[in-house]
């Protein structure tokens, strides 16, 4: 293209390769960073690519969650057995399980208003998700029902086999809970995570025989293998604990469904949790123990140790909660098997009620690396990769 200038004609087309502006070029290297995520082919990828997890103390609270409820939970174990005055429980559990849903739930009202702006909007909030949605009530009644449930199943099978036999089949909780995951939260297991389920599961199996077998050394090992010689009872025993693995898989994701797919806070839904749990206490206290109640009281046997179990099993219901949302049911059962391999350590120490053995040893190692496994997957010189 020409153009005159009353001086001759002048050349204005860029020559090939000319760079025609310093902004166009800069323009050109470097895209807006919102457009390139756009761009993304994967919109999940792009999801991740803006989402950041939430953090305490400069710590994933993925992480933080378990390491937490690992410790909480070994710490509650030794806790009871201190408060279980040398063998003789004075204090009835049921009343126990009914007041911590009543710590659980006032303790979940205080953060909800403690996140709210004041009291009236905590309170009007409050209503309105009791009032407002029906559905997403009922919800929330679901995992009391179904804990209420699994409780019955679990002292039926003890009525069919012994406590030792009923503990190693309820590991398969670690199976069901992961495949419920899939088919509930559309989650995707590789084999190398499959692999470690299945090992955790072996490895906690092969530690409750080691502790089982110290207990009660002389029928254990004739009662493990009961499957030689089923009777119609112990058929019976096993379908309850089977039946209990599945209950406690279901509910544990469907907490976690209920905690990761919702606008409403943790604290929020876990007024709805502690209400329904706190009824549900109730109404399981008074129809196992009732006569005892009526003759000894509500509080029988409860000293300050026992409202230390109390507080230390209304936190871990708060803590499993947060875990729920952060981590997911599959991850709290690698968190609950660690924590068994750590009160036997801590019981042999503190309780001198526990000696550790080989098959302890070999179970704790089964079970350490399959959590490993879980979490980090194969290692770099396995796959391959550099």
């Amino acid at each position: 293209q020409r153009e005159s200038d009353g001086a001759g004609w002048v050349n204005t087309e860029p020559m090939k390769g000319q760079v025609i502006g310093l902004e166009i070029e800069k323009t050109e290297e470097e895209p807006d960073e919102d457009k390139q995520l756009l761009k993304v082919a994967d919109p999940q990828e792009a999801k991740e690519l803006k989402e950041v997890p939430p953090m305490l103390c400069g710590i994933d609270m993925k992480w933080f969650s378990l390491v937490a409820l690992t410790f909480q939970t070994t710490g509650q174990a030794l806790l009871i057995k201190w408060a279980d005055a040398q063998g003789k429980k004075e204090y009835m559990p049921s009343t126990v399980v009914f007041y911590t849903e009543v710590v659980k739930l006032i303790t979940s009202v205080l953060l909800v208003i403690n996140e709210s702006s004041d009291l009236s909007t905590a309170m009007s909030s409050m209503k309105g998700h009791f009032t407002h949605s029906g559905r997403d009530l009922a919800k929330a009644a679901v995992p009391s029902l179904i804990y209420t449930f699994q409780n019955n199943l679990m002292f039926y099978s003890l009525t069919k086999l012994s406590a030792p036999v009923q503990q190693v089949l309820y590991q398969m909780k670690i199976i069901t809970t992961a495949g419920l995951g899939v088919l509930m939260l559309g989650k995707r297991l590789g084999p190398v995570k499959w692999s470690a389920c299945f090992l955790l599961a072996f490895g906690i199996m092969v530690v409750q025989v080691s502790r089982n077998a110290q207990l009660s050394k002389s029928d254990f090992f004739l009662d493990i293998h009961f499957l030689e010689s089923l009777e119609n009872d112990q058929m019976k025993g096993f379908g309850a604990v089977i039946l209990a693995c599945f209950t406690s898989g279901f509910a544990g994701v469907w907490i976690q469904k209920m905690l990761q797919q919702t606008g409403s806070s943790i604290w929020m839904r876990n007024v709805q949790l502690g209400l329904f749990g706190s009824f549900t206490g109730l109404f399981v206290a008074v129809l196992q123990d009732g006569q005892l109640i009526a003759a000894k009281g509500f509080h029988a046997g409860y000293n300050k140790r026992v409202f230390l179990v109390i507080a230390m099993n209304a936190f871990g219901g708060l803590l499993c909660a947060v875990m729920l949302k952060y981590a997911g049911a599959t991850h709290g059962c690698f968190s609950t098997a660690l924590s068994i391999i750590l009160t036997c350590i801590m019981s042999s120490i503190l309780l001198q009620d526990f000696v550790p053995d080989l098959l302890f040893v070999v179970g704790t190692t089964i079970s350490v690396g399959a959590s490993c496994l879980f979490a980090l997957g194969l290692p770099s010189w396995c796959t391959g990769s550099e």
